[in-house]
């Protein structure tokens, strides 16, 4: 007898979550249909291109619009064409300085320790710092000859932990922007901080 019951109750459950599934569709189709009407924009009557009028005073001649083709492709056929002088332009800027290596601003002076330092990179491995200190000073000795490794820690807590890689030390925002500038034109992000 409990096999009965199960069956019918498994039954009864199907057709609930049919009559659930039905009136579901159902509104959604209601919902659907019942939207109010949406504006319609429509084009104004008549053709959208139009012929000019035939106008005996002011219709251009076919004739004088084939030579015009044939003269702006160059096809002069007893016409001699004059060119016209173009407009005169007046500069007050000098010309342009001939295409050579890239200008670079003045070396920038290090300091003992200064308040400005220029951040290089920012990692998580506090054993990836000296590595990443050698790769930058390798691709630029000279600019590096004088700089200080300083490395800064900074929890940012569910980010986790990183070290900033800073060159240092400059005694102004100026000498610090200049390194900068040099590192950014060898393809290396780089930041002027203070410390």
């Amino acid at each position: 007898m409990h096999e009965y019951e199960d069956r019918s109750r498994s039954a009864g459950m199907i057709y609930v979550l049919m009559i659930v599934v039905a009136a579901a569709f159902g509104g959604f189709v209601w919902q659907l249909y019942s939207a109010p009407e949406i504006p319609r924009i429509s084009a104004p009557a008549g053709p959208y291109k139009m012929a000019p009028a035939p106008d005996a005073a002011g219709a251009p001649d076919p004739t004088e619009q084939g030579a015009f083709y044939d003269a702006l492709e160059g096809r002069t056929v007893g016409v001699e064409a004059t060119p016209r002088p173009g407009p005169e332009v007046v500069s007050s800027t000098p010309p342009p300085a001939p295409a050579g290596p890239p200008q670079l601003a003045p070396a920038p002076r290090f300091v003992g320790s200064g308040p400005y330092v220029a951040q290089l990179a920012a990692l998580q491995s506090e054993a990836a710092v000296d590595a990443a200190w050698r790769r930058m000073a390798s691709r630029a000795p000279d600019l590096f000859a004088q700089a200080r490794l300083d490395v800064e820690r900074a929890d940012l807590g569910a980010r986790g932990i990183y070290h900033r890689v800073r060159a240092g030390y400059f005694a102004d925002r100026e000498n610090a922007t200049r390194f900068c500038e040099r590192i950014r034109q060898m393809g290396q992000d780089c930041i002027v901080v203070s410390r």
